[in-house]
């Protein structure tokens, strides 16, 4: 079943850093396709995946003041991961509004997390999340995905200029 398959995976604030745990995961060693298919992880995705990290590492060493990530524990762990994200898609925020619902900052449209984050079904939802992409719901409205948690000071500080 999906949800046994990925539980130690899964970080509940947001899927970038539970792609990151699953990159470490495999960073050791090669997941063959059939082991790709039995923890439901597509194969050429995780293969292009390794490649995004090696990115990643290097933005973290310049905006998450980190020098590798196995020298922090897991909290500064995933707040250095959605720091440096928040960096690359500060214009790609959401605010928790009093209805329960998310707006964009720019723009107030209603946005809803997609079923397939992992804030959608085990995460835990702060007011402020950033999301990577946005398409047409089947639902009706818009959809995001790729979503984490972020700290709403850190769009000050990584992108003073746009907010002003």
């Amino acid at each position: 079943d999906y949800d046994s398959a990925i539980v130690d995976l899964i970080d509940c604030s947001g899927d970038h850093v539970t792609y990151t745990n699953l990159l470490a995961e495999v960073e050791d060693r090669e997941m063959d396709h059939n082991e790709c298919k039995e923890k439901f992880i597509n194969y050429i995705a995780l293969k292009r995946c390794t490649e995004v990290r090696n990115q990643l590492l290097r933005f973290l060493r310049k905006y998450g003041k980190v020098k590798a990530l196995g020298t922090i524990d897991s909290n500064q762990r995933s707040k250095a991961i959605r720091r440096c994200v928040t960096a690359g898609f500060f214009s790609n925020v959401a605010k928790l509004a009093n209805d329960g619902r998310f707006y964009t900052l720019r723009g107030q449209h209603m946005v809803t997390p997609s079923h397939s984050s992992v804030l959608h079904s085990h995460g835990d939802i702060s007011d402020y999340i950033l999301f990577g992409e946005s398409y047409d719901g089947a639902r009706g409205g818009i959809e995001v995905r790729h979503c984490s948690n972020i700290d709403a000071r850190w769009l000050r500080e990584l992108a003073p200029h746009y907010w002003d």
